[in-house]
């Protein structure tokens, strides 16, 4: 049986061994295990492959960028026209003429474009914090799982190596006479069932740190677990009437991602807008070249230089679809990003709640196990005197293995509150 007793340190060779087998085709996983939560949450968002999207962000405001600066505001077109009475009158008569179109760029529209290409630059950033805070919450989840499922791997090794002694001492008491065999079938029964027990959490443990691979591919927890270990807010701070934080917005960073990204979509919409206000006058275009005329095959032909300028109207009714769309482009997102904050407001507020929960619910298990912890010395003193039978042993025992779990537990989740109001803040493991 000792070999099923296996302590959580022993565990992480096989927990590992299958934690690779689930995290298949990772190539990262033998390699140097991440030392923080920032090392983790950076090999996870390599791994996850989203940061293309920002690059495809910042190659669309560098593309904005180089049109701005060129010459023209579109491309420049060769216009050709010929004129001749070959297939009519056949006098040699004929007119040639080769244009250059030039679209001119208007006041503001250069501008706007730059405006354009800037909110597109910001928006990538803010879409790459965005997604490093979107993995770290990934990220913590999975570690505070994993943390979770050892404690109670420890607490269930602790258990079976309990139940073995427990047997051990009844074992002796029944060669010496002192119990009925049935009190040693009772013992028997409760080692395998805390073994159980252990090889339940031994198989939980594994899929946890097997998930944690699969994300990050590494195989090590970070520590420490929590970046920062302390957050700026604490779980006393009051709350105002609506459960939000009494601090103007809930407590909320500035540059928290979530608000971030929506701002410089917001400002990206604004941007657009501009545009295309400033494109609604269309584009005026210079026309370069020249012609060459001859009315007969007696005369000479004669050749001119020739400039053109189209000027367009730029009429409010065939502009206003497109003012109108990115108006309304403009609403969604600040719509969008009121949407967010509150949002964000509520996922802090109910963070900060469950921290404080969580550290009223320690003060409980506290408590409970040192009542319990008091019961089952009582109880074994009295089995070991012969004043109590197994069954009442027993029975102080499971109360007291459930109330040292429940304990750990909470002291686990202390930490593990403490990552989701960190998540809540916006705060990204540095």
């Amino acid at each position: 049986m000792t070999a099923d007793a296996a302590s959580p340190a022993s565990t992480l060779v096989s927990s590992g061994a299958a934690g690779a087998a689930g995290a298949a085709g990772v190539a990262g996983a033998n390699a140097a295990s991440p030392a923080t939560l920032a090392e983790a949450v950076a090999a996870a968002l390599e791994q996850a492959g989203q940061l293309i999207r920002t690059d495809a962000l910042r190659g669309e405001a560098d593309a904005v960028r180089r049109q701005a600066g060129a010459w023209t505001a579109a491309d420049p077109a060769l216009r050709l026209k010929g004129v001749s009475d070959r297939f009519t009158g056949d006098d040699g008569a004929y007119e040639v003429e080769a244009l250059l179109e030039l679209p001119l760029w208007l006041p503001g529209q250069r501008r706007a474009r730059l405006e354009l290409a800037g909110s597109l630059g910001l928006r990538a950033e803010a879409l790459a914090r965005l997604l490093r805070w979107e993995v770290a919450g990934t990220v913590r989840d999975a570690v505070w799982a994993a943390k979770l499922a050892e404690v109670q791997l420890q607490q269930a090794n602790a258990t079976y190596e309990a139940a073995q002694g427990l047997e051990s001492v009844v074992a002796k008491r029944y060669n010496a006479g002192e119990l009925a065999r049935l009190d040693l079938l009772t013992a028997q029964q409760e080692t395998l069932a805390r073994q159980a027990e252990l090889t339940a959490a031994r198989a939980d443990w594994e899929q946890a740190k097997a998930a944690y691979a699969q994300i990050t591919g590494r195989l090590q927890l970070p520590e420490p677990p929590n970046w920062p270990s302390v957050p700026p807010i604490t779980t006393d701070q009051r709350l105002g009437s609506d459960g939000m934080a009494s601090n103007g917005i809930g407590g909320l960073p500035n540059d928290h991602p979530l608000l971030a990204e929506a701002d410089a979509a917001l400002a990206r919409a604004r941007a657009e807008r501009e545009q295309v206000v400033s494109d609604r006058r269309g584009t005026p275009i210079l026309s370069l070249g020249g012609r060459r005329t001859r009315d007969a095959r007696a005369f000479p032909a004669d050749d001119a230089l020739q400039l053109e300028l189209s000027i367009p109207f730029g009429l409010a009714s065939q502009s206003a679809p497109e003012i109108a769309a990115s108006e309304r482009q403009v609403t969604e997102r600040l719509a969008e990003l009121h949407r967010m904050r509150r949002e964000a407001e509520r996922e802090l507020a109910a963070a900060v709640l469950a921290r404080r929960g969580a550290a009223e619910a320690l003060q409980v298990a506290e408590r409970r196990a040192s009542l319990a912890a008091d019961a089952l010395s009582v109880a074994q003193r009295a089995f070991e005197l012969g004043e109590t039978d197994l069954a009442e042993r027993l029975l102080a025992e499971r109360r007291a293995r459930e109330a040292h779990l429940d304990l750990a537990l909470r002291r686990a989740e202390q930490g593990q509150a403490l990552a989701r109001v960190n998540q809540a803040l916006g705060m990204i493991p540095q």
